[in-house]
């Protein structure tokens, strides 16, 4: 049975928009433990709220996560649309920036070796925050845009790589976080992606 540690923000936590205190979805509904039904492998869920790309000192805490969680297959990233969301010029070339840094250092950790087969970079899904101004589609075009710039990523990293900005996954009221249905479409679509399933 393959490892698979889900590194990523709000939407691989499982956050429920309908909540105000950060409530988690129901397990049914999440997609790593989806995936992990979908597949059968072990899933160690650790997305949390509100994470973006880790650098400086969150770059130990991440080391930390990979050590307590060992040993894992697979490293599968999903981050940037919080460094896209958090910032005043959303660029997601200088996500994609960032996100090689980190990249770079996750394979240099000894729980990696080097090994580029064992970390998997996900392109997140597209958002919606555009329903509300005009002047919010900008971070709705760069959060797409990490598609592109993520696909370069991974070729010149030599790791594996999986683009869902295309994917339309059902989005609660905010426009940014996923419903329970679109967790679980996810999750399917990425085991299809990577020809997995039972």
């Amino acid at each position: 049975m393959k490892r698979m540690i889900c590194f990523g923000d709000s939407n691989t936590f499982g956050y429920d928009a309908g909540s105000r205190l950060g409530r988690q979805l129901e397990e049914k509904e999440r997609w790593p433990e989806v995936f992990a039904d979908v597949t059968g492998w072990d899933i160690v869920n650790e997305g949390m709220n509100g994470r973006e790309i880790p650098e400086g000192w969150f770059l130990e805490r991440f080391d930390r996560i990979l050590e307590e969680d060992a040993p894992a297959d697979i490293l599968a990233v999903m981050l940037g649309t919080n460094d896209i969301l958090n910032s005043f010029r959303p660029d997601a070339g200088e996500a994609g920036k960032k996100m090689e840094a980190f990249l770079r250092h996750a394979l240099s950790h000894p729980q990696i070796g080097g090994d580029g087969s064992r970390i998997l970079l996900i392109a997140p899904a597209a958002i919606d925050i555009g329903r509300y101004g005009r002047e919010e589609e900008v971070f709705d075009q760069e959060v797409k845009a990490l598609g592109s710039v993520y696909r370069r990523i991974a070729q010149r990293l030599g790791v594996q790589f999986a683009d869902t900005s295309d994917w339309e996954i059902p989005l609660a009221h905010d426009g940014v976080h996923w419903t329970g249905e679109g967790h679980q479409m996810f999750a399917r679509k990425l085991s299809e992606e990577l020809g997995l399933g039972r």
